[in-house]
């Protein structure tokens, strides 16, 4: 009994030093990104929109009970990319304005108006939480922001076919989600980029369907990890084996 309480304890004090790292490094975002980024008065106006709107309502805690009304297993699978660091995906993945980048799970959306206020390229959030969506939804609207739209759907049943870049920060999937993926990822067209967090899609199939063409690292709240820019390229799609399943 001693021993499982001394366990506990330091769990508990492991817990309490890590979200404290956790919001250290977020103040150090908050200040970084109103150095760099408010000078873009599109996004200053989206970005001041969401934190007002997200005052008195955590994120993750609104995923939090999303998920455990669901019946999900993993309640604590929310995560945002610092913008610091998409901005660093940006520049490593040659993302234009020609592009149409969809983000698969994009929470309450601030990536999305990073990206469209400071790339202009066309974006697609796709998130399965519908007070997120209803929320982005209204601020786009009240803004007026064009080619910026949101969309509540299943990332394993959307339609990817119109985009040329998919992020996918996803670290909390399942493998059985990953192969679905995977799966919709290899009909895309030739050249299709799709940046993956922490694993290459290559982990999870045994078909040349994506080329690794870089790896990178990027800082997250929770610490620093590799990035992957997958490209689809032309392989045997039909014939595709997940590893992992029977």
């Amino acid at each position: 009994m001693s021993d499982l309480r001394k366990l506990s304890i330091r769990e508990f004090f492991s817990l309490l030093g890590l979200n404290f790292v956790v919001q250290v490094r977020n103040l150090f975002e908050l200040f970084k990104v109103a150095f760099k980024y408010y000078s873009n008065f599109e996004f200053f106006k989206a970005d001041l929109s969401l934190r007002l709107m997200y005052l008195f309502h955590n994120p993750f805690s609104i995923s939090k009970r999303f998920l455990i009304a669901k019946g999900e297993s993993n309640i604590y699978a929310y995560g945002e990319t610092p913008l610091t660091t998409l901005e660093k995906i940006v520049k490593e993945s040659d993302i234009t304005k020609k592009d149409c980048v969809y983000e698969l799970g994009c929470g309450r959306g601030r990536t999305c108006f990073w990206l469209r206020s400071f790339i202009g390229c066309k974006v697609v959030g796709i998130e399965m939480v519908p007070e997120f969506v209803d929320r982005a939804k209204r601020i786009t609207k009240k803004l007026k922001i064009s080619n910026l739209q949101f969309e509540l759907n299943d990332i394993c049943t959307t339609n990817y076919d119109s985009a040329t870049v998919i992020y996918l920060y996803g670290t909390c999937l399942e493998d059985h989600t990953i192969g679905i993926l995977i799966e919709k990822f290899a009909q895309l067209p030739i050249g299709t980029k799709i940046i993956t967090v922490s694993y290459p899609l290559n982990d999870f199939t045994n078909k040349p369907n994506f080329e690794i063409m870089k790896c990178f690292t990027g800082n997250f709240a929770w610490g620093e990890t590799e990035i992957y820019l997958n490209v689809v390229k032309k392989g045997d799609s039909s014939k595709i084996k997940f590893f992992g399943s029977d």
